[in-house]
């Protein structure tokens, strides 16, 4: 018996269920447009994902494997992570390795954030990091900070949604129509909902089979806002 061999991963407008170094591992150099993606939080504790769990032992080297991977497939990357009390030495730390690669730094606030307990600080801004070559966008007076509300979908079968509207707005930025974009941690497709929106075409990576089915689900309806 012969084991049926997996498509090409530059296949367009495709989830790919698995680790998303095995999906790197079949894409050609610089063959797409943009990375854009939010990799786990390592926030240590299981009470975001319901099919994760989300604790990685090293995350630096995590954070580092991935965005290599990345920018060997795709010269400009938009990494999304928020410093949290459990990753922020190694994001930190991060921050410095790619110091040199680092072209842009944006701040996405939120308006309604998750309330810290007592006096401790509450936690309203995430980074979005532009690794790689590119340092001009599609517009004019972009600025370096976006703001909007936490995920408004009232879908809970992911506990950490990104907002469409802040995958709507580096996409719209960062590529021209039907350009590519890759996700390497597509979850429940946010970024494929937000290229299909807008005219690009998307690959992606997703290690839940659950998710991959709620993305498709997801990709199935009209135009999100």
């Amino acid at each position: 018996m012969t084991n049926t061999p997996k498509p090409q991963a530059n296949t367009l407008d495709e989830i790919f269920n698995e680790d998303c170094l095995e999906t790197m591992a079949r894409m050609k150099d610089n063959s797409v447009d943009l990375v854009f993606t939010s990799p786990p939080y390592n926030r240590e504790r299981n009470d975001v994902y319901s099919h994760y769990d989300d604790t990685i032992k090293d995350y630096f080297a995590f954070l580092v494997k991935f965005t290599d991977e990345s920018l060997r497939v795709s010269k400009t990357c938009l990494i999304n992570i928020q410093a949290n009390y459990y990753n922020k030495a190694d994001l930190y730390r991060y921050m410095g390795h790619y110091a040199d690669k680092i072209q842009h730094t944006f701040v996405w606030t939120k308006e309604n954030p998750m309330p810290a307990s007592g006096n401790n600080i509450t936690n309203a801004f995430e980074y979005v990091f532009m690794i790689g070559d590119n340092t001009k966008s599609n517009g004019t007076y972009t600025k370096n900070h976006v703001h909007t509300a936490v995920n408004p979908d009232t879908d809970k079968s992911h506990g950490a949604i990104m907002n469409i509207k802040i995958a709507k707005h580096f996409i719209n930025l960062f590529t021209k129509e039907r350009g590519v974009v890759y996700d390497p941690f597509m979850g429940t497709g946010t970024t494929a909902r937000a290229c299909k929106d807008l005219g690009r075409h998307y690959i992606g990576s997703e290690i839940s089979k659950e998710y991959c089915d709620i993305a498709k689900k997801r990709l199935g309806q009209g135009v999100l806002l």
